[in-house]
This record gives structure tokens, sequence and C-alpha cells, in this order.
């Protein structure tokens, strides 16, 4: 079974090319970490050095007490004791088969039944369960991507690996398979690793983000930090991505209150859902206003206090970001704002957000 103690340790050097060689440790517990970074800096070698598809030239992968290669001591698991699912930008399906089949591929050595409950198990959690006798070339896309997550998790692997498994889908299904993950990896306690150079994939999905250039890690921690600190703002949306569950609907349908999974609660357009419904909402991190003190009437339905734990300035535009019990917003304001304001990390500071500004992400 996978579970608590699957903590992944690398230390790892192998020489690509002439231009290119991988130097890199680091730690992941079970959370789900992104390997950000341009594309030819080495993060998809990186992956294939842990999953074992290249062998390196020196140093160690580490999952819980399970030496997956060492190359002082010449240990190297083969890829079938590994337990380590792998997602790539192509779901690789066999046509051949039905959904189903393809789910089960890995669980051959299973038991009948077990492999059936499985099969049945995780295609819940990839809501692939209308789709079970389908044939590949009949699904859309982020339908494929699901069935290939599913298959991938089915054997309860001890470490996920994603290389961009988005990379072909439309904006939509991108936004409902990282959502999956993020409650896959919750749900199957495993340290998910996964591979972009996307800063708002890296956003949405990571606790932590490995920054890294020409083969090394150059900076690591929250991804909203450290692409705020590293990454040109024009490059890319701040957004704030969370996990919700509908909590009410007020008496006559036009609003609908969710709460944030360790935060606070949001009122934002009507949806049909039934209160417990769990789903995945955005708001983008220039969608919030900041006020000093009680701000008076308001035409915005949410008014949520909070605590500035960090102000990174970049020119004319600076990124707040505030704590509401346990999750961090990110917000953008011009640079002005912050004196005007007298921001000041460690204070108190209100967030204005407009219902409208909150987008609920849906499964494709």
């Amino acid at each position: 079974m996978s579970g608590p103690g699957s903590e992944l340790e690398v230390r790892l050097s192998h020489r690509v090319h002439p231009g290119l060689t991988i130097e890199i440790g680091f730690q992941l517990a079970n959370e789900s970490g992104v390997l950000f970074g341009p594309s030819g800096s080495g993060k998809s070698t990186i992956l294939r050095l842990i999953a074992g598809l290249i062998r390196p030239d020196q140093g160690f992968v580490k999952l819980g007490n399970l030496i997956l290669t060492e190359t002082e001591k010449s240990r190297d698991q083969p890829l079938r004791n590994r337990r380590i699912g792998f997602i790539f930008q192509d779901d690789l399906l066999f046509p051949h088969l039905d959904v189903l089949k393809n789910v089960k591929f890995g669980l051959v050595s299973w038991p009948d039944a077990e492999a059936d409950a499985r099969a049945k198990e995780v295609a819940g959690l990839c809501g692939i369960d209308h789709l079970l006798h389908r044939s590949p070339s009949t699904l859309s896309g982020g339908e494929r991507q699901r069935v290939g997550l599913a298959r991938a998790i089915a054997p309860r692997p001890r470490l996920l690996l994603c290389d961009e498994p988005v990379s072909a889908l439309d904006l939509d299904a991108r936004h409902a398979l990282i959502d999956r993950l993020k409650r896959i990896q919750k749900i199957e306690a495993i340290p998910l690793l996964y591979v972009t150079h996307s800063p708002d994939e890296a956003i949405a999905i990571g606790h932590r983000l490995f920054l890294v250039e020409r083969g090394r890690i150059v900076a690591e921690g929250s991804p909203l930090r450290v692409l705020s600190d590293r990454v040109p703002r024009e490059s890319f949306r701040l957004r704030n991505v969370f996990e919700a569950e509908v909590e009410s609907h007020d008496l006559d349908r036009m609003s609908t209150v969710l709460r944030i999974v360790d935060g606070p609660a949001l009122m934002i357009r009507p949806l049909d859902d039934p209160p417990g419904t769990r789903l995945t909402v955005e708001i983008g991190a220039d969608e919030i206003v900041l006020a000093r003190g009680e701000p008076g009437p308001l035409s915005a339905r949410n008014l949520i206090s909070g605590t500035m734990e960090g102000i990174v300035p970049h020119g004319p535009e600076t990124e707040v970001f505030v704590r509401t019990a346990g999750v961090v917003w990110a917000v953008a304001v011009i640079s002005s704002a912050v004196e005007a304001l007298g921001l000041i990390e460690g204070e108190e500071v209100r967030m204005i957000i407009k219902a409208r500004a909150c987008r609920v992400l849906r499964d494709l």
C-alpha cells in the first residue's frame, strides 16, 4: 500500500550531452512538487532518471525505505519493482482495449475480484466510471488523459511522475486534469512530481516548486514565491486555485456559498450542484481588491480578512501574499497602492472579491 513514509529523496549527477549535465539534490514528501524551467533545462530527463528509464552516472534515488538507484553500490531496482506511476504528454492508451481493460492493464497479477474493485475505485477518482466500456478512439483528449491517470494509479504506486500531461489539452481540460491530480495526490497520499514550463500550471498544482536551469535546481519553495522572485511578471498571470465544497444555496438560488478547504467561505454565482459537492475554484490575483479597515457598503459579495505574509515588488506592480486560515492568496496591486494603503507584512488586510470573479473548474 502507498501512504506515509514514501518520501522521495534524489541526489544525482548525469551528463546528458556536452552542453547539459544534471546535478540535482532535493526531497519531496507526500505533496505535489513541480519541476519548473525552460525547455531543454533537463526537467524530463530528471523524471526519467527517477523512474529508472535512464541510469545516472552518479548518485542515488530513494523512495521511503526503498533504494531505487545507488550507483556507488551498483544497486538498480528493475522497473517492475519501483512502483512508480508515469503520465506522459501522450496518453499512450492501448487502442485495441476498452477503457476498463486499459485501467486494469497494470493489475494482471492481482486476483480478479481485487482488480475489478480497484479499477472501479480509480475510475471513480478519475471521473471515468461512465466511460469504462468505450474505445479510446471515441474519447476526448481530456478523457483520454484521465484514463491514462487511472491506469497509472491503479497498481497503487508509491510515486506519481507527470511529464507535461496537459500540454495537448485546451484550457478548461487542463484545469480539470490538474484538479483531478491534486485530489488524487491527497487521497492516495503519495509524492507527485510534475514537469511544466507553464507558471499557471505550476501555481495551480504545486505545493513546492523546484526551479531548474541548465540541469541544476537554482531555487526551491512555494510556487507563488519562487515565481514572483525569479520569473518576469509579464510572462504569467497569477491565479489563486483552491479546492472547495458547496456549502449552501440561498433560497431563491441567486447565489451559492463555497467553503474553501482549510480556508474561508466564498459567495459565487449560483450553481446547480448539491451541498457537499467537491470542486475547484479559481480567482485571478488581479481580480482582488485590498482594503485597510472597514471599507463600507460594497456591491462585491465577499469581504475576507487575512494577514499579509509577503510583499514582492515588480516595478509598477506588486504581489501581496495574504493568509486566511490554512491558505495563502496572491493579490496583484499597482506598486503605488502599497504605500498609499500602508501595507506592512504581519498586519491585517481585507480582500474584496466579486462573485463573478470566482470561476469554477469542471471536468470535461
